[in-house]
């Protein structure tokens, strides 16, 4: 089975050959193998794990969107890091920060319009899903 990963600015990776891939979407982790029915998912943030040449990879992913078909996986997310050169304490500061400007709102019962409370909640995951890679 073929992957293609891709985010916003740049081709992650092209692998002509993939034993597996763990995916995080909408509806919960999904792993998909060989000759899975064709399906058009969204992502969420999460870790993605790829199997292949008998090694696992791990990548911190955003939102975004898989295509699959029995014999290929694309999928387009707009983040996606492989934890190299990953500063964590930065990652946790802007984490930390998401979460403390959605409590301000909660807890103030101020009005917050639904697109900023999505970006802010979408930061908090993507942060979330950088802490959680690693520690891997």
């Amino acid at each position: 089975m073929q992957l293609t990963l891709v985010s916003i600015s740049r081709k992650v990776l092209d692998l002509p050959t993939i034993e597996w891939i763990t995916i995080p979407t909408r509806d919960g982790e999904i792993t998909v193998l060989a000759n899975h029915e064709p399906l058009i998912t969204a992502l969420v943030p999460g870790i993605l794990v790829v199997h292949a040449n008998g090694e696992s990879t791990s990548y911190a992913i955003g939102g975004g969107v898989a295509e699959i078909t029995a014999e290929s996986i694309i999928i387009t997310a707009d983040m996606v890091e492989d934890g190299k050169n990953l500063d964590i304490e930065a990652v946790r500061a802007k984490k930390e920060e998401a979460h403390k400007l959605l409590e301000e709102h909660r807890n103030n019962g101020e009005s917050m319009d639904m697109e900023t409370y999505v970006e802010l909640e979408q930061q908090f995951l993507k942060e979330s899903a950088l802490e959680q890679l690693s520690t891997r």
